[in-house]
């Protein structure tokens, strides 16, 4: 008996490590977020779960776009760095939250329609 109760407590702290490191899994965005980030916009999006969702539905919608472009791989990296740039931009808007979430939200539909890729919106993004 004492064996089988080592062994359930055993499983249990497995169980509960594994789900704490799914749950972390799911915070933040998809870049690392680190004291020394020198772009206030990354600041922003890693200090917001809201932005934070948003960036890991990009990662997520923009991976799946890159597995269907094909021979416009290449057009689609360029095009990503230059929203990211834009997207940068809006350290300079009176909302700065407004205008990242709307960046977003704008990409995640070009990739969306332009590649048919079907991602999740979080409720709270829409």
């Amino acid at each position: 008996m004492h064996s089988i109760t080592r062994a359930a407590l055993l499983s249990v702290a497995v169980l509960a490590a594994g789900l704490t490191v799914s749950a972390q899994a799911q915070t933040g965005p998809s870049f690392k977020c680190s004291a020394n980030m020198t772009s206030s916009v990354e600041t922003l999006i890693c200090s917001s779960e809201g932005l934070a969702s948003l960036d890991r539905q990009m990662a997520s919608t923009y991976s799946a776009a890159l597995k269907k472009a094909g021979s416009q791989a290449k057009m689609l990296k360029a095009e990503q760095r230059g929203w990211i740039k834009g997207r940068n931009d809006c350290w300079k808007a009176d909302d700065k939250q407004a205008c990242i979430r709307d960046s977003y939200n704008q990409r995640l539909t070009e990739l969306q329609k332009g590649y048919g890729v079907v991602t999740s919106t979080p409720a709270s993004q829409k």
